[in-house]
């Protein structure tokens, strides 16, 4: 199967831990998702890729083959709903066996 390239776009915190870019990066793991990282200068007005991208200077944005998805809840909800371990079929199966 080919999976398509992925790649976040991320603020330079060190760490997964103190911003919302440190969240997606988080969620990919957790869901096994290989991807690359491009950090992204400090300055918004420094980030023309990112505004060529979505019309906004700010950060967290995801690629995900031809998807684009900004803004580190809606990245999430995205990545869930497309990759989540739980699909709706295993849900309404769970669900109905009492």
């Amino acid at each position: 199967m080919n999976d398509p390239r992925r790649v976040l776009y991320r603020c330079g915190t060190p760490t997964n831990f103190l911003c919302p870019c440190g969240a997606v990066a988080r969620r990919l793991n957790k869901l096994g998702l290989e991807y690359g990282t491009e950090r992204v200068r400090r300055r918004r007005s420094a980030r023309p890729e990112i505004v060529e991208l979505t019309k906004l200077p700010y950060v967290p944005v995801l690629v995900d083959g031809d998807e684009v998805v900004n803004d580190s809840r809606r990245i999430m909800q995205y990545l869930d709903g497309r990759y989540g371990e739980e699909t709706p079929a295993s849900a309404s199966a769970s669900s109905g066996s009492q």
